[in-house]
């Protein structure tokens, strides 16, 4: 199906195996393993999940070719892939670069790349007791640190050109290839700050002007920020456009004001309150001035990574791990998305878009894919509410 606004899914490439997940958990090791083996916490916990296409290898450009039809015939128009470098080391690149851009349909449905530069941690966690903070010293240390350098940068513009930015089916805004960070607050830091971000996307620009770009369009996810109850971090859209960020989003929003008093034997969040919490913080990023992409998150459980003795009562913000939605349903999910494209429309200047969280986020409970409780709902509810901003 047509539409005027660019629907980005977020996509998680964690579904085939690797030689890093072999050195690290196993030969053949993929997140299908957690998704396999979690288990219900409580009466009525929808665990395990299982997906209706069964366990597959999304770097095969066959399934690949599958995962676009239905994004495309049900409204996405973008994949937004998960992408990690960390000072050259790359993790998880075969879901791209062997999958989808080997799909005989690959030109149905844009790409695009967020830069998830967080350290690469472990899970399921290797700790679970509660009152235990993440610093004490038998947590195990992450796999991968992240560290920032302008040259550094100037390679991944380099990589990105050559292998990404040229690509027929890039998503571009305005004409330029849009460049995600997940995490501007470690970026400036390891930067020397709004200036030096600044100096250091300059850099980058000039790189792929030599490849016969004009521009890059970068966009900074403000989500997932510490500082607030919404875990948003909305105040930092006026340092984010000094940096030489052109658009945000809202990676992951499912806190909500009760996150340090839910019950600990059922930290649960109704998906009602979750809407709740999206319309605050789209209003408060939108006071910035930032021209913004609302985001629409499906739901919340990440259980799966949790560790395995974990049982309730528990702790969970101990250990940051999160409260899980319900009521996450298909109906919910498209009043939500209404929502959003209304509010995207509404935007001045800019190129109107949202994004969804996510395309297979399967071991944190936010999947478009379908699945044995709902089947194609969530898709459907998309489509019908892009059906219905057609109209208007």
């Amino acid at each position: 199906m047509s539409t005027s606004v660019d629907v980005a899914a977020i996509y998680f490439p964690s579904w085939h195996p690797n030689d890093h997940y072999s050195a690290w958990h196993g030969h053949g090791f993929t997140e299908w393993d957690l998704i396999r083996s979690a288990e219900p916490l409580f009466p009525g916990h929808h665990q395990p999940k299982v997906p209706d296409w069964g366990y597959f290898d999304e770097s095969d450009p066959e399934w690949s070719a599958k995962e676009i039809d239905l994004a495309a015939d049900h409204g996405v128009t973008a994949f937004l892939f998960d992408w990690y470098w960390y000072s050259g080391v790359r993790i998880m690149e075969e879901a791209l670069e062997q999958g989808f851009l080997h799909a005989t349909n690959r030109g149905r449905l844009k790409f695009a790349l967020m830069w998830a530069n967080h350290n690469w941690g472990t899970w399921p966690a290797r700790t679970g007791r509660p009152g235990m903070a993440r610093q004490e010293s038998d947590i195990t240390p992450d796999f991968l640190p992240i560290r920032h350098d302008a040259a550094d940068l100037e390679r991944v513009t380099e990589y990105c050109c050559e292998h990404y930015f040229g690509e027929p089916n890039y998503w571009r805004i305005e004409g330029h290839p849009v460049f995600s960070l997940f995490d501007t607050k470690k970026l400036a830091a390891d930067l020397g700050g709004v200036d030096g971000v600044r100096r250091a996307f300059d850099l980058m620009r000039a790189r792929a002007q030599k490849h016969g770009h004009d521009d890059i369009h970068f966009t900074a996810n403000i989500g997932c920020t510490e500082g607030n109850v919404y875990c948003c971090g909305w105040d930092l859209v006026p340092q984010i456009r000094k940096m030489g960020f052109e658009t945000v989003f809202a990676y992951n929003i499912v806190r909500t004001p009760e996150y340090q008093s839910l019950p600990k034997d059922r930290p649960l969040v109704s998906y009602d309150d979750v809407i709740t919490s999206h319309q605050t913080c789209w209003a408060n990023i939108e006071e910035g001035g930032a021209h913004h992409m609302p985001v629409v998150t499906l739901g919340c459980d990440v259980t799966p990574r949790w560790h395995r003795g974990v049982t309730l009562p528990f702790e969970y913000e101990a250990l940051s791990y999160e409260p899980i939605v319900v009521d996450n349903s298909p109906e919910k999910f498209g009043r939500l998305c209404r929502m959003a494209l209304e509010r995207a429309r509404s935007q001045n200047g800019g190129e109107p878009a949202i994004v969804i969280n996510a395309w297979n986020e399967w071991s944190e409970g936010m999947f478009l894919l379908p699945e044995r409780q709902y089947g194609t709902g969530h898709l459907e509810a998309l489509r019908d509410a892009l059906a219905v901003e057609a109209e208007r």
